[in-house]
């Protein structure tokens, strides 16, 4: 099934979603190599309702023709004092971690669901995401185990700074991206 629309949502309306993308991130993570459940879907949507009211916060969703969302991507400027680059398991270049105010724009998600993968979503989601965004570069995380979406941000510019653990109990190691905005 085709995707009709992309639409950016305006930060007041996006808490409104939070049901529907906490589905659609059940969904993504469902599979391997993620293996989420139930507590990482009320994670994603108790984080979400306090991300969303952030400065920079930018929600892109994709509808299908039937009015399900295929996907979304979603992300925020770095906060002052974001506790990004804490808890990394390598060493990185000089100057990576500086953070004056908003250098950074952090890529929290970018998920599509399963039917709508290789026809084109994800790259729209990522580069509606990103346009026109005031920062100087992008950054996120993502497993080393998860290989369609480690191509897909090799492909899209990504580039591999470090490695980092999440602060959740028994959580796995994730890669860190960075990509410049205005290159």
């Amino acid at each position: 099934m085709p995707v009709a629309e992309f639409h950016r949502v305006p930060a007041e309306d996006a808490g409104s979603l939070a049901d529907e993308l906490g589905e659609v991130f059940r969904e993504a993570f469902a599979e391997p190599p993620y293996e989420y459940g139930d507590e990482h879907v009320r994670l994603f949507k108790d984080r979400f309702a306090v991300q969303h009211r952030r400065a920079g916060a930018s929600l892109v969703i994709a509808r299908a023709q039937d009015g399900r969302m295929a996907g979304f991507s979603f992300g925020l400027t770095m906060p002052p004092g974001a506790p990004w680059w804490t808890d990394l398991t390598t060493e990185v270049e000089s100057g990576v971690t500086d953070e004056p105010p908003g250098r950074t724009f952090v890529l929290i998600e970018l998920l599509v669901r399963a039917e709508w993968r290789r026809a084109g979503v994800a790259s729209a989601l990522h580069d509606l995401v990103l346009a026109d965004r005031p920062e100087q570069r992008a950054t996120l995380t993502v497993q080393p185990a998860a290989a369609p979406a480690q191509q897909a941000y090799a492909s899209w510019g990504w580039r591999k700074v470090a490695q980092k653990r999440n602060p959740l109990p028994g959580s796995p190691v994730f890669d860190v991206l960075i990509k410049d905005l205005h290159a």
